[in-house]
């Protein structure tokens, strides 16, 4: 495919439009980091890596569960949502929200109540943990929130309140949880792992009814009717396919910890992820970009502007490239220092801790791979080669696991995160004539021209920020 020389102004707008999504979630990514690293100092210090590992063992099966109940419905939200929304079609979203919690609430409820009745069984022979049913029961709970949670922020996505969506994934859980834990550690001497599975349950549903409230108010959910007829079969059947791929992802990224939870102690669970915790920072940028990218890719694909499309996931993994790589090198130098921050019995995940950030630099380095397969229409092909990779890592975690323990998880994870960014990689250059990661322009940053783009997304933002305060008074006050 010929590249163009120079950008067209429309493609000069999408940048600036992912620059500004993507400053305000970077911004709200790492507050979220920071957030998110005070409240796992916290349990790791008032529960010790046993504790640790029972947090995120609780919060894997409820992950797990949460996309067995959702159906895919979060990224059918964003996909359609930003279609209807850039037409207005309020209707057509309020229906679209309606069916997808018709289907999700009961789904939600049912297996809320399996985990909760078969708590036993599940620590006993899934885990040969007996002593964790206690946790998976009161963990159960969580699951309902967590299912519409979910669904309303695929639907704030779609709507494209990037601040409001990277808020609710990056920032309010922590803080929420900062704020409930140490209400618990200070008035009550409990230091039992149950606090952190209680704050859990707590902060993922107050999570929850903000999502809700926040979908409610910018989707005019009140005063629009829903509309018929916008053929929602068929967008559940893609819905499916989203979902078995979502599943498949989902699987192989928990598969470690679970089969790791099998065959280790508590304690080996916990601090390997909280290593995993550390790797994943090295893809803030990625994660942060993907917010405002996703809906624009499926924006520029449905009008067919495969130019635009092209140019704009080139810009956006350079940036995310750039982002990552001297945060890799950080991990890599202070490795044994970070995992320090924990306690000292985290020391020994640091080896752990340079594989799995290599791993997420690859993620990074690639781009949104994905995400472009699954909102140009490719996710079945997306979807099989996650189940793919998800049957791979989960045959050398078994082998790997009980020989290497943590290490072992760590190589099977980085080898699936490579499969899945580099196969991709290939196939959008195939598809779509363009690889996402233009190395030819890669060390073409014209930093005069970043900046200046910089500060006029941040003027943007803040004149949108006021357009938004002026909205949701109005919202409010119809």
């Amino acid at each position: 495919m010929k590249q163009d020389a120079s950008p067209s102004p429309s493609s000069d707008s999408h940048q600036k439009e992912l620059i500004r999504g993507g400053i305000s979630a970077f911004s709200l990514r790492l507050v979220g980091m920071v957030f998110n690293w005070v409240f796992a100092v916290m349990v790791a210090r008032s529960t010790g890596a046993a504790g640790t590992g029972i947090y995120n063992l609780v919060q894997t099966v409820l992950n797990f569960s949460g996309t067995l109940s959702k159906l895919g419905a979060d990224t059918l939200m964003t996909r359609f949502g930003v279609q209807y929304f850039m037409q207005r079609q309020w209707g057509n979203i309020k229906d679209l929200f309606n069916k997808n919690l018709l289907m999700s609430v009961p789904l939600a409820l049912g297996l809320s109540a399996l985990i909760f009745f078969e708590a036993d069984l599940i620590a006993a022979r899934i885990f040969a943990k007996p002593e964790l049913a206690p946790y998976f029961r009161m963990g159960s709970f969580a699951l309902l929130p967590l299912t519409v949670f979910q669904i309303a922020t695929g639907g704030i996505r779609g709507l494209k309140k990037i601040r409001h969506y990277a808020f609710l994934h990056n920032v309010s859980n922590f803080l929420f949880g900062i704020l409930i834990l140490g209400g618990i550690l200070l008035f009550s001497s409990n230091r039992d792992p149950e606090i952190v599975v209680v704050t859990y349950t707590a902060f993922i549903t107050l999570t929850a009814l903000l999502s809700l409230y926040w979908f409610i108010v910018y989707s005019h959910y009140l005063e629009a009717r829903p509309s018929e007829g916008i053929g929602f079969r068929e967008k559940f059947w893609i819905g499916i396919s989203l979902f078995v791929a979502s599943l498949a992802s989902l699987v192989r990224g928990y598969a470690d910890t679970l089969i790791l939870s099998r065959y280790a102690s508590m304690e080996e669970v916990g601090i390997y992820r909280n290593a995993f915790k550390v790797a994943t920072v090295t893809r803030i940028a990625l994660v942060a970009m993907l917010i405002p990218a996703a809906p624009k890719f499926a924006e520029l694909f449905a009008a067919g502007k495969m130019d635009e499309l092209r140019r704009s996931a080139q810009y956006v993994t350079k940036i995310i490239f750039w982002c990552s790589a001297p945060i890799l090198l950080v991990i890599i130098l202070a490795a044994p220092l970070i995992m320090g921050i924990f306690g000292k019995e985290f020391v020994a995940g640091s080896t752990v801790l340079m594989v799995l950030a290599f791993g997420q630099f690859i993620n990074a380095a690639t781009g949104p791979v994905s995400n472009i397969l699954i909102m140009t229409g490719r996710q079945k092909l997306n979807r099989n080669l996650m189940v793919a990779t998800t049957v791979l890592a989960i045959l050398l975690n078994l082998w790997l696991i009980p020989v290497l323990g943590a290490l072992g998880a760590a190589l099977v994870n980085t080898l699936g995160v490579f499969i899945l960014n580099v196969i991709p990689f290939f196939l959008i250059r195939r598809f779509y004539g363009f690889y996402t990661l233009d190395v030819r322009d890669l060390f073409r940053i014209r930093p005069k021209q970043l900046l200046q783009d910089i500060r006029e997304a941040l003027r943007r933002d803040r004149k949108r920020k006021s357009e938004d305060a002026d909205d949701d008074a109005n919202s409010l006050g119809e």
